[in-house]
């Protein structure tokens, strides 16, 4: 099964430690609306920036992936 990027995990991770999408993005080098659209699903992260993200939010890199439980439709 595949897996990808949850924003929603992001962003719940984001707020059980209390930081800002100002402060995460500050510790990623990336700017507060590249947060944004990452936690809304408007765009996803590089692998490397994922990485950095689940540290600047005190988690693993698997713990912001979700299970890909799309079907294809015949």
């Amino acid at each position: 099964m595949a897996r990808h990027f949850s924003g929603g995990r992001l962003r719940a991770a984001r707020r059980a430690a209390g930081l800002t999408a100002e402060q995460v993005a500050d510790a990623v080098g990336r700017s507060p609306w590249a947060v944004w659209r990452w936690e809304r699903g408007a765009a996803q992260p590089g692998i490397g920036t994922a990485d950095l993200l689940a540290d600047a939010v005190g988690v693993s890199l698997p713990d912001l992936l979700a299970d890909d439980r799309r079907q294809a439709v015949a």
